[in-house]
């Protein structure tokens, strides 16, 4: 008689979840959040307006864009970790570099062509694609842990932010740089594709007919109900997704990237504003975590509509706020929305599509989503030079909102022709 009291081994896949927890707190807290924290300093130093050092940013998500499909290719092909162990220390090798750059070009080459690919390489679809295949019914609250990282990322920014006004832009670069490639190679050997070949099942489950499991067994994958990505771009439900989540990128994007120049204009300091910048991933943990978490039990679909509202809301709230104190409720709302609207586009589509093909069909939604990571920021920072603030730009961003909430209610599950 099998012993009650044994306890079930730790699944393995919790780890790819924590690690993809880590890595995400490094991709935000430095490349997305951060990243505003080299707004002033940089225009000081060589006069950059907001569009021009906007537009670099953008820059980068682009070069992500296209090469999302590929990467996506490739994981699918080959596993995740072989690509961060290459991403990763690339991304750190930027880092050191950028302390380097002496103009435009030169900084729009390391930032692109290094970072940026590096970070791509090594962080988000390659942690995105473990955990989807690691679990299914449990998915949500997978997604959660390894998203709820970008929120402690926050952590990051300011840290960021004061390392810059200490030591400088150049030196706290070099510091990102090593960091970095401590931190993330470890990781990165955590990471492992799928749990088959490893004698587990997602989730984590027993077979019914072997309740104790040869470790040596590899199990066979069940792929009968997945889409390959022919079959997924033949579908509604692909394009009302992806494009609901581009319109959600232009207002996380021309919102996000200048949160800290948007405090500065509040009246802040530059190592307040990084606070208050870092500030919303902290507060977008209860979003990233508990409203991933809810989509394992309620329809995703429609936890993300309610996200939306409320983000749409918030982006509202922010344009007509004239102070700080204002801006607060605004930016708890906003925090939210944004971290569970981040996570559940990821369920989603291995939910609709399954785990065969998912990092290619993730990789083909970067594609699609670049385009608003792209023009939000861009556009956020012209109107900005144009006016002296941010209120007309995030109005505007109000209606991708809107577009946006209307369009997931639209992207309903697709059915499989067999």
């Amino acid at each position: 008689m099998e012993n009650e009291s044994q306890k079930k081994p730790f699944f393995y896949g919790w780890w790819i979840s924590i690690g993809g927890a880590v890595v995400m707190a490094m991709s935000s807290g430095i490349n997305f959040h951060g990243f505003g924290n080299y707004f002033i300093p940089l225009g000081k130093e060589f006069g950059w307006s907001r569009t021009t050092v906007s537009a670099i940013f953008s820059f980068a998500r682009l070069e992500a864009g296209f090469l999302g499909p590929l990467e996506g290719l490739l994981i699918d092909r080959i596993g995740p970790r072989k690509l961060m162990l290459i991403g990763i220390p690339l991304m750190g090798l930027g880092y050191v570099l950028l302390s380097r750059v002496n103009g435009l070009v030169s900084f729009l080459l390391v930032f692109v062509g290094i970072i940026s690919l590096g970070q791509s390489m090594g962080m988000v679809v390659p942690t995105s694609a473990a955990v989807a295949n690691w679990f299914k019914r449990k998915r949500g609250f997978a997604f959660g842990i390894m998203w709820s990282g970008v929120g402690f990322g926050g952590l990051i920014v300011p840290a960021f932010g004061w390392s810059i006004d200490e030591y400088g832009w150049r030196n706290a670069s070099i510091i990102v740089g090593i960091l970095v490639t401590i931190i993330g190679m470890p990781i990165a050997t955590l990471m492992r594709h799928k749990p088959e070949p490893y004698g587990m099942l997602p989730d984590g489950d027993i077979p019914q007919d072997e309740k104790e499991s040869d470790p040596n067994t590899i199990f066979k994958e069940d792929s009968s109900n997945d889409f390959t990505v022919k079959e997924a771009l033949g579908t509604s439900s692909f394009w009302f997704l992806n494009i609901s989540i581009m319109a959600r990128t232009f207002v996380t994007g021309g919102v996000g990237l200048h949160l800290v120049p948007y405090y500065v204009g509040l009246g802040a300091t530059a190592v307040q504003a990084a606070g208050w910048a870092g500030s919303v991933g902290l507060m977008s943990i209860p979003g990233r975590f508990g409203l991933s978490y809810l989509g394992d039990y309620i329809n995703r679909r429609y936890v993300m509509a309610v996200a939306l509202l409320g983000l749409t809301v918030s982006i509202y709230m922010l344009a007509v706020a004239d102070s700080i104190s204002e801006a607060f409720p605004a930016i708890v709302l906003y925090a939210i929305s944004q971290g569970g609207i981040a996570v559940i586009p990821q369920a989603l589509i291995a939910d609709y599509f399954g785990r065969k093909a998912f990092a290619t069909i993730a990789g083909l939604r970067s594609a699609i989503q670049m385009i608003g990571v792209i023009f939000g920021p861009i556009i956020s920072g012209y109107v900005y030079d144009q006016t002296g603030n941010y209120k007309l730009a995030f109005i505007g961003l109000t209606a991708c909102g809107i577009i946006s909430f209307i369009l997931i209610l639209l992207a309903k599950p697709p059915v499989k022709r067999h």
